[in-house]
């Protein structure tokens, strides 16, 4: 029961950060050409909501005080380079450097981005051209995976509750 409500409250807090960190890559997209730096930007603003949302939303680690929460900071952080330089790659490779070939491949040149789903203001900064589906669907392939690496990274390593700490149902 314990492990499906704290699954449960990583789905909503992963949720969550990854709905900043795409309003933070896409809206940082327009301030730039470079494709690297919108990424940098979002996996910032999703490592500071995730850390504090795990810490005290999901796995529920409060009272460690300032040294040791430092601590689990810079853990965290650590942990989270595997997983920006995985996005930094999947952003380089599918989006920067083999984006038309991957649009193409994935057919995403035939799609109509004038009816009413593609140019509506909310979507068409996100989804409007080909460049930009195909943008967001490595985009979210890449947080797909980032979800799964940083749950085993938070709960194994960062936050881990010693045998001490658990807390014995009666």
């Amino acid at each position: 029961m314990i492990r499906r409500k704290e699954f449960l409250l990583y789905t909503i807090a992963g949720t969550t950060g990854t709905f900043i960190y795409f309003f933070a890559r896409f809206t940082s997209k327009g301030l730039t050409d470079n494709v690297m730096i919108p990424v940098i930007v979002g996996q910032i603003c999703a490592i500071l909501f995730s850390f504090f949302a795990n810490k005290f939303f999901v796995f529920k680690n409060k009272g460690t005080g300032f040294k040791k929460a430092c601590h689990q900071f810079l853990e965290f952080c650590i942990g989270r380079i595997f997983v920006i330089l995985l996005d930094l790659g999947i952003a380089f490779f599918f989006v920067d450097k083999y984006g038309k070939f991957w649009a193409s491949h994935l057919g995403l040149n035939r799609i109509n981005y004038q009816n009413a789903f593609y140019s509506n203001p909310m979507f068409h900064r996100f989804v409007g051209s080909e460049q930009l589906l195909n943008e967001f669907i490595f985009t979210v392939i890449s947080q797909v995976l980032a979800t799964v690496i940083n749950y085993v990274i938070s709960k194994r390593i960062v936050f881990k509750i010693q045998k001490s700490q658990e807390v014995v149902p009666s």
